[in-house]
């Protein structure tokens, strides 16, 4: 079989193997990144042990409108930007995997306002195709991530929860 580099749906999806082993997994990322956001307070909402449901809400630093999509891409992080910065992590995600990762194998709803926006903006994935859509929402300082569906598109993953 020749060499050939491998699709960014699949490649998203075997990187989501890495980040996503099981729902707890999941929650264990989002809950990072709001803290990393300067989150005092988080909620938690699970529904069938986090396969129907993962919902986590925070009042963190928020992601800006123009930076939704970027969000939800592969290998984008604010936390890291050189190579030096790898030997002073200070915060608990760097990697820019967990929600590409996320999205590849669920259906994601981003919703988040910056203290400086006017308005709240969500950001939606789903699966293989991982086409974000933006659009405007209602929602107070901070971010909410969804994911709904986990591994709805993965059955040999599903099998395992």
């Amino acid at each position: 079989m020749p060499i050939r580099i491998l699709p960014p749906q699949l490649a998203n999806q075997i990187a989501a193997g890495e980040v996503v082993e099981r729902p707890a997994s999941v929650v264990k990322e989002l809950v990072e990144n709001s803290l990393d956001a300067g989150a005092d307070h988080i909620e938690i909402e699970i529904e069938k042990g986090g396969s129907r449901l993962i919902r986590v809400r925070d009042n963190g630093s928020g992601i800006a409108e123009q930076e939704l999509v970027l969000a939800l891409s592969r290998h984008a992080t604010s936390k890291i930007t050189d190579l030096n910065d790898l030997e002073a992590i200070c915060s608990l995600g760097f990697r820019g995997e967990a929600l590409a990762s996320i999205s590849s194998v669920s259906r994601l709803t981003l919703t988040s306002k910056t203290a400086g926006q006017s308005a709240a903006w969500q950001a939606s994935a789903e699966g293989r195709d991982m086409q974000v859509e933006v659009r405007p929402a209602a929602h107070p300082d901070g971010t909410s991530i969804e994911v709904l569906d986990l591994f709805f598109n993965t059955p040999a993953r599903r099998k395992f929860l």
